[in-house]
């Protein structure tokens, strides 16, 4: 699959929206006004390829199996229910139901994040971050890597939801955590998305939807706890452009 005449790295620069809505939550990449429904298709199933092989922790087995999901959010469905699809499915269940407690690295990556969205305006090292973070892993001991994949993402998308009427409000909660995470140095599919250039990433999200700054969050949380928690899969390199009409 190959996006016909879009560099599918360009769709993470900014300065390239035109009129959209910056609280759609729909899925809507940079250029999409300029994009042919030929590219449109081949970004959505991009997109639900990399969030299925993120979620559920394993390569993509059938291209089928996203044509479906990417149909929806080409008709403009939101990403909040793309990604509700797949973390409620039977299969996910049945993976946090199976999979055994998460290790001790993976662990103390979600209780600090929980703690740091409980005291937005609070540093890691504040004492009722550490509590709260200490208090976060002692809960979750016998928690899955998949139950922990859920509920912080469910914490993100609540968070982001809270700041959607902002586009600066939201565009600085996320260029910051963006930034904090890159640090971690681990590979988030693009390369744009490993950038530790604050304003880079304040500028992208500002320009972008509601949707798309929530996956950008996603992807990278589920990322980082597949890496921490040993169940990481390496995913296929994202589409390289071919000529027009190829």
């Amino acid at each position: 699959m190959s996006l016909v005449g879009c560099d599918l790295l360009d769709l993470l620069k900014p300065g390239m929206r035109m009129g959209k809505s910056h609280v759609d939550g729909a899925a809507l990449p940079q250029g999409v006004d300029i994009m042919s429904p030929r590219e449109k298709l081949g970004f959505y199933r991009w997109l639900v390829g990399e969030m299925q092989e993120q979620i559920f922790s394993r390569p993509l087995k059938d291209r089928s199996s996203s044509e479906g999901w990417a149909n929806v959010l080409a008709q403009r469905g939101s990403i909040e229910g793309v990604y509700h699809g797949f973390v409620l499915s039977t299969e996910y269940i049945t993976m946090e139901q199976k999979q055994k407690a998460a290790d001790i690295k993976a662990l103390r990556f979600f209780g600090l994040e929980m703690a740091l969205l409980d005291f937005p305006y609070a540093t890691e090292s504040d004492e009722r971050v550490q509590s709260a973070s200490a208090k976060y892993v002692k809960d979750n001991m016998s928690t899955s890597i998949f139950t922990l994949k859920k509920e912080l993402g469910e914490r993100i998308i609540k968070e982001a939801d809270k700041r959607k009427a902002d586009s600066e409000k939201l565009a600085a909660w996320f260029s910051g955590i963006a930034v904090r995470w890159a640090k971690l140095d681990i590979p988030f599919g693009l390369k744009q998305r490993n950038d530790k250039d604050e304003v880079f990433h304040f500028n992208w999200a500002k320009e972008n939807t509601l949707g798309m700054v929530e996956w950008e969050l996603l992807n990278r949380e589920h990322r980082i706890l597949n890496q921490l928690g040993g169940i990481a899969v390496a995913a296929p390199p994202a589409p390289s452009p071919s000529p027009a009409g190829k």
